[in-house]
């Protein structure tokens, strides 16, 4: 239609820019970026080129055979059947739009192209009908006939024009691929690589017979782009690998040396091109993204030959977005070190700073954010004060660079990880500080907040309650104060304060910030939603309190309504684990029936994990006492641990389980409680030797099995006692082949001896001696040890 009314020259360019746009997810978003009158032409443009036969895609396969570039993934993109039925499918949707309205709108362009963006085949369609036009395809010869014209293409006047089209069509393909997640990747870098190819081909053959060196060197800057988007592709992959770095170090040398580095047959090109600027940045990109150690090497090597030459005219200097890539590789290499930190401060110093005005690198705010970045990661208190070294340069030399929140979140994140809770408030300070001072780029962001949050509910104990209620203010109000939104982390934090704290209003606290949270989803501020980790805070609140088990079960009830109304999701295994450690944790005798009825649920469902079984076992072991006598049920305790050790499809026993039972039966009334208990720990250790690392046996097991035999006293028979005294020396001297005693363990053992031994006995005294010069000799001598002691021998 331009062309009959005189305007065939605008197809050209409309159509070189229509390739170079990525196609968009959603065509809406085009509204807010493309005029209405180039959306007009635009839909003329891909109605025509969509609905003309596309003899390009008939012909992939001998497109492959007679140039020898089109790369063997592009043969398999597509199937044959699938283009077929796709094409037929749009040009019917064309001729039903085209009868409905008379003229070409916007509208029509969102309702015949809005499948456009969503179909990958398609996209991939139209991707290789634009490529295999480059590539110059003979489009007069429709069935058998296919083949390659030399020379350039009938639609480019001009070599400048020819690379321009290449050039277009190389940056769709590498922005649409680096978008579609379900795409070909690894085809958009072999196709950039094909197109280039053929771009040399065509000045090699084309350009020599016409054109001097002087016009050959004219089209250096567009032959160095080309190249660019080359490394660039394989730079920016999702999967930067060895592949991926040889292929940009073989680009590079290319620019270099005008050589292809794997291609021995292939002839030398016509000039040295020579790279520029962003072709080493490329490949420092490809370098860092590998995230291993010899290649950030490489990186600080390119960086380093890049200015070796400074009397040399065509030096390429690094500029700051170059240096930034390294610096960020040394702020995130792992393992962190000072080394890195060291290195990262030197670039910083000495060549950005120092020879900025020469080479045009001057540091901008994510060079300093880098290397503080790289000296927080060391950890180390050494490290505060070189943070607080640059921060203060920033201040003080660059009053037009404002450090930026999360260059302060990570001088906040490294005090509170060393415990320096009021230097981290100090920091967030100073940072609302600058910012009222007129420094803007220095605004507090919800990180930010949010580490605040975390210094005030860890401040120091004695005021735990006002900084409880400080916190607490805090979330509600930082909407007026900081302007930033509270979301789940924010409430998660006080929640998990109140929880921890252990004061008597805790519960009804963390119940009042869930109220908020629900109140914020229910007003479609789905920001605060609460998570897992907001229900499990709440309930183990109501676990360390000394509330009945029916607070646990309406927490328990709301959480299933909210995920009734669809507010937030299914409970999780956490949260069915919480709310057993709930029940297990209250002071009422008759919960014992509610928890195994839920646990029972939880196994049916498939819910269950090591920790719902543990939190069992924990059920059975307690101690309590009421109207049906003890609580402590060992029995049933070792009859699920048993189900655990042979049966399949369940969580294998670790550490913890074993241990709950051996404590189990050291609580129970059972007759020899004390071989029961040894015998669980003789299982541990046949557990742990066969392989289960996780049940490798710890004090807690062996003071278990003391306070099994310290409690065996209660029985008639002397045997049992001498049953028990036996089972409680051979443990002692177990224990040492595995851990070392504890203060504990020396309690448990005088304790035992008291109980199990007549004062009067020749054995009393010497064994007394002996585990006295033990306990000496391991420094547990502590007051507690030394009050037992005085309970059983106070002449001693």
């Amino acid at each position: 239609q331009l062309q009959s009314i005189g305007g065939g020259d605008l197809l050209v360019p409309l159509f070189s820019f229509l390739l170079a746009q990525p196609p968009p997810r959603k065509m809406v978003s085009i509204r807010n970026v493309v005029p209405a009158a180039a959306l007009i032409v635009s839909s003329i443009l891909f109605a025509s080129a969509l609905s003309t036969p596309p003899v390009v895609l008939r012909r992939t396969n001998r497109i492959h055979i007679a140039c020898s570039v089109v790369p063997k993934a592009m043969e398999s993109t597509i199937s044959m059947s699938k283009r077929k039925k796709n094409r037929k499918k749009r040009n019917q949707q064309l001729r039903k739009e085209q009868q409905q309205s008379s003229s070409a709108s916007s509208s029509s362009y969102y309702k015949s192209h809005y499948n456009f963006s969503n179909e990958r085949e398609d996209v991939d369609e139209w991707l290789i009908r634009s490529t295999a036009l480059i590539l110059g395809e003979d489009e007069t010869q429709q069935e058998e006939e296919c083949s390659i014209k030399s020379g350039l293409p009938s639609q480019c006047a001009s070599m400048q024009e020819y690379l321009y089209h290449a050039r277009s069509v190389m940056k769709a393909w590498t922005h649409w691929n680096s978008r579609n997640t379900l795409g070909y990747r690894r085809d958009a870098r072999l196709t950039v690589e094909v197109i280039f190819k053929r771009v040399l081909y065509v000045i090699t053959h084309e350009e020599t017979t016409t054109a001097d060196a002087a016009e050959i060197s004219e089209l250096r800057p567009m032959l160095v782009s080309l190249v660019n988007i080359i490394i660039d592709a394989w730079a920016n992959g999702n999967d930067v690998n060895e592949e991926a770095v040889a292929h940009t170090e073989g680009w590079l040398h290319f620019l270099q040396t005008g050589e292809m580095m794997d291609e021995i047959e292939e002839e030398k090109s016509l000039v040295v091109i020579g790279p520029d600027e962003e072709s080493y940045r490329g490949v420092v990109k490809a370098y860092i993204r590998t995230q291993k150690r010899i290649y950030l090497e490489k990186a600080l090597t390119l960086l380093e030959e890049m200015s070796s030459s400074s009397n040399h005219p065509n030096t390429i200097y690094p500029s700051t977005l170059t240096y930034n890539l390294v610096l960020y590789g040394l702020a995130n290499a792992q393992p962190s070190s000072k080394k890195n930190a060291e290195i990262a401060e030197n670039l910083l110093q000495k060549k950005m700073i120092s020879s900025s005005q020469e080479e045009n690198c001057a540091p901008d705010s994510n060079s300093f954010r880098q290397v503080i970045s790289a000296w927080t990661k060391t950890g180390s208190r050494y490290a505060i004060e070189k943070t607080d070294e640059i921060l203060n340069q920033i201040l003080n030399d660059f009053p037009n660079i404002d450090p930026d929140a999360s260059t302060f979140n990570a001088i906040m994140t490294l005090n509170l990880r060393l415990g320096r809770v009021e230097d981290a408030i100090s920091v967030f300070n100073k940072m609302v500080g600058m910012h009222e001072s007129g420094r803007i780029g220095t605004q507090p962001d919800i990180y930010s907040v949010n580490l605040l949050l975390k210094a005030m509910t860890r401040q120091r104990q004695h005021n735990q309650r006002q900084n409880l209620n400080e916190a607490d203010d805090l979330v509600k109000t930082m909407e007026d104060t900081y302007h930033v939104h509270p979301d789940v982390q924010s409430f998660n934090i006080v929640i998990d304060a109140w929880s921890k704290s252990k004061l008597p209003e805790a519960v009804s606290r963390a119940e009042r910030l869930l109220d908020v949270m629900e109140r914020r989803c229910r007003n479609d501020s789905l920001a605060a939603k609460p998570d897992s980790y907001t229900f499990t805070s709440v309930l183990d609140s109501i676990a360390r309190s000394e509330h009945s088990f029916h607070r646990a079960e309406k927490v328990f009830h709301r959480i299933e309504k909210l995920f009734q109304d669809g507010i937030v999701e299914r409970p999780t295994i956490p949260v069915y684990n919480a709310y057993l450690n709930a029940l297990v944790s209250s002071k009422d005798v008759d919960v014992l029936d509610r928890v195994e009825s839920i646990f029972a649920n939880m196994i049916t469902e498939r819910n269950a994990n090591i920790r719902s079984y543990n939190t069992m076992l924990k059920a059975y072991s307690q101690f309590r006492s009421g109207r049906n006598g003890y609580f402590s049920r060992p029995l049933k305790a070792e009859e699920l641990l048993t189900q655990m050790e042979e049966h399949s499809g369940i969580p294998y026993p670790d550490g913890y389980s074993y241990t709950t039972v051996i404590n189990c039966f050291a609580r129970s009334i059972v007759d020899r409680k004390a071989k029961k208990a040894r015998q669980i720990l003789d299982k541990m250790i046949q557990s742990y030797a066969a392989g289960n690392a996780a049940a490798k046996p710890q004090i807690y097991a062996f003071n278990g099995v003391l306070s099994a035999s310290a409690h065996t006293h209660h029985t008639r028979f002397p045997e049992e006692r001498l049953e028990a005294f036996t089972i409680l020396v051979s443990t002692f001297l177990l224990l040492r082949e595995w851990t070392e005693p504890n203060d504990s363990t020396y309690i448990l053992f005088f304790q035992a001896c008291e109980r199990l031994l007549p004062k009067g006995h020749r054995l009393y005294e010497q064994v007394i001696e002996t585990v006295v010069y033990s306990c000496v000799r391991d420094g547990q001598m502590s007051a507690k040890v030394m009050h037992a002691l005085h309970n059983i021998a106070p002449d001693l």
